[in-house]
């Protein structure tokens, strides 16, 4: 089932409110250089001291190209996206998967997908948490326009992300994952290293957040498998399986590309601070 073009549009807008990182272009030291002291982001993984691949850095969700939107949506659809002139917000400027999660699926493939509650659901009225300055939550904060920081350590991965100023904590210490746990807007997870990749499991989602601006929901039971392969300097190939059986008849993943920002930062971003949107918006 689709959500209304419309829904989609305003949904993608909306949640695009944080500006692009920067750090006053701060070099790092730690990012390989070419001779003329650019970035040489197709080198060798960077890897930690106990030869594990280091998967820290500034990262943003590869753009999708205006092409590929009109391939994929249709040259109406994107036309009529592009209408509202917003910079930085929406078509070309973040993952086409922010739309919708199940885009790789044909609509057949999508209509047995989804179970009745699911259609039910996605039937009741659109609200983004973000319109009331709550979580977006993973994996549609990092879709967006806003970017992530990874900082690894050897017994946790933190992932801060700007869009909502949350972060997520990604324990490496051998724990497991807690048989009842609160629901949360970001879950309980844990990693373990099989080869060059990092398997991140987690679970303790609560039902309040949406997979895509379409509005494909999770449930307090689903479970969701993250496999990281930072591949050279500058690419982190990621692929992302949910398995929630309330509102799906199967597992089914995602897979993007996320590419570094080198000699940047996240921005501070306080959703309340200066809102002025939430009072003229329309229903």
């Amino acid at each position: 089932m689709r959500r209304p073009l419309a829904t989609l549009i305003a949904a993608v807008f909306l949640f695009g409110a944080s500006a692009s990182a920067q750090w006053l272009n701060y070099p790092d030291p730690g990012i390989p250089r070419t001779k003329d002291g650019k970035p040489n982001l197709a080198a060798a993984a960077p890897r930690t001291r106990d030869g594990k691949p280091d998967l820290s850095g500034v990262w943003k969700a590869e753009i999708t190209p205006l092409a590929e939107w009109r391939r994929r949506l249709g040259d109406d659809a994107v036309d009529l996206r592009l209408a509202t002139r917003i910079v930085g917000m929406g078509v070309g400027t973040n993952s086409i998967y922010s739309s919708n999660v199940l885009l790789d699926l044909s609509m057949e493939e999508q209509a047995t997908l989804l179970r009745p509650a699911a259609v039910e659901r996605m039937r009741q009225p659109y609200i983004s948490p973000s319109e009331a300055c709550l979580p977006l939550a993973f994996p549609l904060a990092t879709l967006f326009t806003p970017v992530t920081k990874l900082v690894q350590a050897p017994r946790v991965l933190l992932m801060l992300l700007e869009e909502g100023n949350v972060w997520r904590q990604i324990y490496l210490d051998g724990r497991p994952l807690p048989k009842d746990p609160q629901p949360s807007w970001l879950g309980y997870s844990t990693g373990s290293w099989v080869g060059d990749s990092l398997v991140v499991q987690s679970n303790g989602f609560n039902d309040k957040a949406y997979l895509d601006s379409a509005g494909h929901p999770r449930s307090e039971s689903m479970h969701m498998t993250e496999r990281y392969r930072r591949r050279d300097v500058g690419h982190l190939d990621i692929e992302i399986t949910f398995d929630d059986p309330v509102y799906y008849t199967r597992p089914f993943s995602l897979k993007v590309t996320h590419l570094l920002q080198p000699d940047t930062d996240i921005l501070e971003y306080v959703c309340n601070e200066n809102e002025r949107d939430r009072e003229h918006m329309v229903r």
